[in-house]
């Protein structure tokens, strides 16, 4: 795989992060922090939409480091990153390399 190419994979992952933080930003507007929320798959296909769902303490903690992502166990991508941890169905991935940078 092409540095180009694992660089425009953690592009489409930031992508899905946007939408996730979205996410948690109108559920932390509601004050309702101890229910779970759906987010989507933050994986780098552009066709994945599955969804899984966190508590906004989950995902915030995730969040804490610019580098994880957080996708459904199946679609990590061993070639631009690694699994961190695992929190039921989905897996906590760090970027690694190239892919890091692309996503700093």
């Amino acid at each position: 795989m092409t540095e180009i190419r694992k660089g425009r994979l953690a592009e489409n992952q930031a992508l899905f992060r946007e939408i996730n933080e979205r996410i948690g930003a109108s559920a932390e507007a509601q004050g309702t922090d101890p229910y779970a929320y759906e987010f989507v798959c933050e994986c780098s296909s552009l066709e994945c939409f599955e969804r899984f769902e966190l508590t906004l303490h989950e995902y915030g903690r995730v969040r804490e480091r610019e580098q994880h992502f957080i996708v459904l166990s199946g679609h990590e991508q061993p070639e631009i990153e690694d699994v961190v941890e695992r929190l039921g169905e989905v897996a906590i991935v760090e970027k690694r390399g190239d892919a890091a940078d692309a996503v700093a």
